[in-house]
């Protein structure tokens, strides 16, 4: 039986989990196991008979049960090669005795990104990979190799990671002076510290603060901390989504000592409301708006999908629009670490 088959039945909704966890039906009725935290509900069907085989290379497979995945186990304990006696960790060590199950990437609002699945890389859920999670179960993950990070949950990073080539980029300095740098096509992806080492006035042996703090692309729309992301001014002429690009030091832990000294046309440094308005992007129409009390990018105020997501959060408590497929993009750049 193919890996796929242990997940083909992966048809329970998401959001009626979450409800039936919430309420406690679920432990009610199943006293010693666990479906994962209410945010994050395990989906699959629980309680089948049989078993399915995962394979791990073209030599080495498994026997894992059938309803792998259903609810939060140590599923790999005793099951996976190296999770038996003799094995690297070994029966009831490192990875192996950590809980995890398959979870849906758009019903999981959790600080930690679930992972794709390779235990069944051919298995769909709603027309979407299956994903699974640790975190979910209260488990560490021990399993995954190190991974981009990919922003804070409510504010993830977009575009992507591992993208072979450089790009070249005009820089304008404070005194509007411009040098030229070369960054990796990929910048901005993920969260890294991208100017160090990169940036003309991070080369030198004192570089300012900022050259080592982290930071990543980010959708205003689908952000919601309270420190807003600023307009970028490295790729004044990229769009996401019809979008200008914007950029978010908070999303990676980090703290922006570069906006306020270094990007002056940044729409945060407009103390009032005509230096605000007066700013513009390449493509023509305004690069800011003025909220009556701040300067923040024009699309944080006044775009119809942002204004939707500030509607959706201050008055339901919903996830923000476009929020999952930012998470499934996010998520499947993970794939590339196993």
């Amino acid at each position: 039986m193919k890996a796929a088959v242990a997940v083909a039945a992966l048809v329970a909704d998401a959001s009626t989990v979450a409800a039936l966890v919430s309420r406690g039906a679920l432990r009610a009725r199943h006293d010693k196991k666990s479906f994962g935290d209410a945010r994050c509900p395990c989906i699959g069907f629980d309680e089948l008979d049989g078993e399915t085989v995962v394979a791990f290379s073209n030599t080495t497979s498994a026997k894992y049960p059938a309803d792998l995945g259903a609810r939060c186990e140590a599923w790999d304990d005793k099951r996976h090669p190296d999770c038996k006696e003799g094995g690297d960790p070994g029966e009831g060590e490192g990875f192996c005795e950590e809980k995890w199950c398959y979870v849906d990437s758009c019903h999981c609002d959790l600080p930690v990104l679930p992972k794709l699945a390779t235990y069944v890389p051919e298995a769909s859920y709603r027309g979407k990979p299956v994903f699974f999670s640790y975190a979910t179960c209260g488990g560490k993950d021990l399993w995954t190799e190190k991974v981009p990070e990919v922003g804070t949950a409510g504010c993830r990073c977009i575009g992507f990671d591992n993208i072979p080539g450089t790009i070249d980029l005009d820089l304008e300095g404070p005194e509007g002076n411009i040098s030229n740098a070369s960054y990796p096509a990929e910048i901005g992806g993920t969260c890294r510290a991208w100017d160090d080492k990169r940036h003309p006035m991070c080369a030198g042996d004192s570089p300012p603060k900022w050259c080592k703090q982290r930071w990543c692309y980010v959708d205003p729309c689908s952000c919601d901390l309270d420190t807003k992301p600023k307009v970028t001014m490295y790729l004044p002429d990229a769009t996401f989504a019809g979008k200008s690009l914007y950029y978010s030091y908070e999303t990676c832990g980090s703290k922006d000592y570069f906006t306020e000294h270094y990007n002056l046309k940044a729409c945060v440094n407009q103390k009032d409301e005509d230096d605000c308005l007066d700013l513009k992007v390449p493509r023509g129409g305004n690069k800011c708006a003025w909220t009556g009390k701040v300067c923040l990018g024009w699309e944080i105020v006044n775009h119809p999908m942002c204004k939707a997501m500030v509607k959706e959060v201050h008055h339901s408590g919903a996830a923000p629009v476009g929020r999952c497929a930012v998470v499934v993009l996010a998520a499947a750049l993970l794939s590339l670490a196993f």
